[in-house]
């Protein structure tokens, strides 16, 4: 399912929980309006769980794992015990609706510099494809220009699975994601969103009433973090010795120390669920501007990358063509 689609579902079942409607006629109201399949697939899967006497949370797991995320069924889960699964349904729809539209500025942002790379690569060919359609011969520069296109398709090809398995990586290993955070413009995007998702589900599973031990690492596991589902499990092992939340998240290693200072003032005041709610929003917000820069800087050095071949290219080109013409006149 897109993540527009999953912005639309979640924001219409938070508006029609929220307005009192049971959630069965929801899902007849929702199946109504002709969705795509895998909204519809969704939407039955959940109704099927509910009919056996499912949770709510329990028939996303069990009928939706193929369309759902931890972060997902821990909101859900943490709403409907709270008693506020409204809540819970709004919290992602904003989620999905932030993701969604920092992604869209981020593949708008990179298709000038791609569809300047295309150019980039054909451009410096015409003179030679001009040439060889003059004089003739067998190793035509088309052929040539075919395969430097080709391997500019594999080269990007391969950046892009090579980043999803080291973001997959990232999520299980503490260590990958400590490198990954420290790229230039993507690190910060990653860590922002990693928080963002820490605060957002413990705000959940306190309105919720769960345990602290069972705050930290349902919060750990949504973070999509290895550094933040490591630094949450060892902070839930001190808690669970009876140490404080702040003081937990300041021994180990991985929490922002800004955050484990507000939590601390947080934690003395009461006002725990307040201030986890507010990092949650501040955080979206710092991780939707972040991206916002890097969509702005990428593409500039992309472009930086591309002009220094053109240049490269037109060098080699007037160097190999006087070179010619002084070969040439040495033979006379």
């Amino acid at each position: 399912m897109k993540l527009s689609e999953k912005a639309s579902l979640y924001r219409e079942l938070a508006k029609l929980v929220g307005a009192s409607f049971h959630l069965d006629r929801s899902l007849e109201l929702l199946l109504g309006q002709q969705p795509s399949h895998a909204r519809r697939t969704w939407l039955l899967g959940l109704q099927k769980g509910l009919a056996s006497g499912q949770s709510v949370a329990e028939a996303v797991q069990e009928h939706n794992a193929a369309f759902s995320d931890g972060l997902e069924i821990t909101l859900i889960s943490a709403g409907e015990r709270s008693g506020r699964l409204a809540d819970g349904f709004g919290h992602l729809a904003r989620y999905f609706e932030a993701w969604e539209l920092g992604l869209r500025q981020m593949r708008s942002a990179m298709l000038y510099p791609l569809v300047l790379a295309h150019f980039a690569v054909a451009l410096p060919e015409l003179p030679a494809i001009v040439l060889a359609d003059m004089q003739g011969g067998e190793d035509h520069p088309v052929r040539r220009l075919v395969l430097t296109l080709l391997l500019l398709w594999l080269v990007v090809l391969l950046l892009v699975m090579g980043w999803r398995w080291l973001s997959r990586k990232g999520i299980e290993s503490a260590e990958v994601e400590t490198w990954l955070w420290r790229i230039p413009l993507i690190g910060s995007v990653r860590r922002h969103w990693a928080l963002a998702r820490f605060a957002q589900v413990f705000h959940a599973c306190l309105l919720a009433g769960m345990r602290m031990t069972e705050c930290m690492r349902l919060s750990g596991e949504a973070a999509h973090s290895g550094v933040l589902r490591q630094a949450a499990e060892d902070a839930a092992k001190k808690i669970a010795q009876g140490e404080m939340i702040a003081g937990a998240m300041a021994d180990v290693h991985g929490f922002p120390i800004s955050f484990v200072h507000s939590i601390a003032t947080a934690e003395e005041a009461g006002t725990l669920d307040r201030e986890m709610n507010s990092w949650a929003a501040a955080e979206m917000i710092e991780a939707q501007e972040s991206l916002q820069v890097a969509s702005s800087w990428l593409p500039k050095i992309f472009y930086a990358g591309v002009v220094l071949y053109v240049a490269y290219r037109i060098l080699s080109m007037a160097f190999g063509y006087y070179g010619e013409i002084g070969r040439q006149l040495e033979a006379l």
